[in-house]
């Protein structure tokens, strides 16, 4: 099993623009500012996990447990933050930037997600939990 936690506030992945120049037109991510710098992180301190779990990445089936934690705004409408961003977008940058720290072989080797979204508080600051291990259900 390979257990961390990231800080900094989630930044999803997914909306795309199209941009232009030159003649020619193509799709970027629309936060690419702020998604760029937390894939980074995210990616850090999953290589670090994995350095301390013995270097072995899963080129297995794989189980994520995701818990995100996003800023409590002044007068939240819900007592949990059903709002955006989509969570699935949120874990598409998480499960990209453990495919590229090599925690996993490919994001097609996640058979089973978890995954939870709640409100930073003086527990829990901003940021995500993350738990990957194998998923044993049919052996």
């Amino acid at each position: 099993m390979i257990e961390f936690r990231v800080d900094g506030v989630p930044v999803p992945q997914g909306s795309k623009t199209v941009a232009q120049g030159g003649g020619k037109a193509w799709l970027r991510d629309a936060n690419g500012a702020k998604l760029k710098p937390w894939r980074a992180l995210v990616q850090s301190v999953a290589e670090a996990a994995l350095l301390e779990a013995g270097g072995v990445g899963f080129d297995c089936p794989v189980e994520l447990h995701v818990t995100f934690f996003m800023p409590r705004p002044k007068k939240p409408k819900f007592y949990l933050p059903a709002t955006k961003p989509d969570i699935d977008k949120l874990l598409r940058a998480v499960m990209d930037a453990l495919t590229k720290a090599s925690v996993i072989r490919d994001d097609s080797r996640v058979t089973a997600v978890s995954m939870y979204e709640s409100f930073a508080d003086d527990l829990n600051s901003a940021g995500v939990d993350v738990s990957v291990f194998e998923d044993r259900r049919e052996q």
